[in-house]
């Protein structure tokens, strides 16, 4: 038997470059609530690892 693994759910993050913004999906691994009600999570953007957290309806990278 096959154990269920739950659904992989992508989420909006919005890059800033230069002044530009971007809005990529991704997906957000080892999201971690912290005392003041904030999440962080990793998030892996062109290959690499960035930490983001939430900040309303996006997460942004930190």
């Amino acid at each position: 038997m096959s154990i269920a693994k739950p659904p992989i759910i992508k989420r909006p993050i919005k890059l800033q470059n230069n002044g530009s913004t971007k809005i990529v999906y991704r997906t957000i691994r080892n999201i971690q609530r912290l005392q003041n009600s904030s999440e962080l999570g990793t998030a892996k953007i062109k290959g690499q690892s960035y930490m983001v957290r939430n900040q309303g309806i996006y997460w942004v990278v930190v």
